[in-house]
């Protein structure tokens, strides 16, 4: 009994010092630790980038995205505190494991996928993880896309409905001509967002390489869920 009120104590003092916590092992001071990152990464098939089906699709030939993990569990609160509780750092971790997991793509420039127009983050975690990934595999990023329209805030969160984005929602600010370009975001959803990026940067003349994210929201299928 004593040792669990002196351990409450010490618990309170240390959210006190260290606001922040690991939401996976409760570490404090940290908004996760790299071992619990790691964790919740897995093996995921590589899948079309225009309509989010396993690799080959049957219909597209496309570009290919790689992800790290599915939009669920630990996996979705940690998207949540690197994007609306400061989570720098996080983003950054992502872009390193993302990097340590997947090869180094045969690509001239990373590409991020901009924030939208009504966000009010100070950071784009898209940037920050590509900036990770970066920097392990001596890769450029290329701030070249900005949104051209203002799009309602919840077309544009996981599980929002941004299937019909328009055709011109996005458009590359600099030229890309010849470039081989990868685009970097964090969730892929129905992947409308990751489309209109690959139209942007394809009417710069650039060619889309690939895609990567950390992690992908799982399709709906038949009453079921899968990949």
């Amino acid at each position: 009994m004593i040792f669990r009120c002196v351990k409450g104590i010490f618990d309170a003092l240390g959210h006190v010092l260290w606001p922040i916590s690991c939401p996976v092992c409760g570490r404090l001071g940290l908004h996760v630790c790299r071992s619990c990152l790691e964790s919740t990464a897995g093996d995921l098939p590589l899948f079309c980038l225009e309509c989010g089906i396993d690799a080959p699709c049957g219909k597209h030939r496309g570009a290919l995205v790689r992800a790290a993990s599915v939009y669920e569990g630990v996996s979705k609160d940690l998207v949540r505190v690197m994007k609306y509780e400061n989570g720098r750092r996080v983003a950054g971790m992502m872009g390193e494991l993302l990097a340590a997991r997947f090869g180094r793509p045969q690509a001239d420039f990373l590409v991020p996928v901009p924030l939208h127009k009504s966000s009010d983050r100070d950071y784009n975690q898209a940037e920050l993880i590509a900036r990770g990934a970066g920097r392990a595999w001596r890769l450029d990023v290329a701030r070249a896309l900005r949104w051209h329209l203002a799009l309602p805030r919840q077309a544009l969160r996981p599980g929002g409905d941004d299937r019909s984005l328009p055709e011109d929602a996005m458009i590359a600010e600099r030229c890309l001509t010849e470039a081989r370009v990868f685009i970097v975001d964090d969730v892929y959803t129905s992947g409308s967002t990751m489309r209109a990026a690959a139209r942007a940067l394809e009417k710069a003349g650039a060619a889309v390489a690939g895609a990567m994210v950390w992690c992908r929201a799982r399709r709906k299928e038949h009453g079921g869920s899968t990949f």
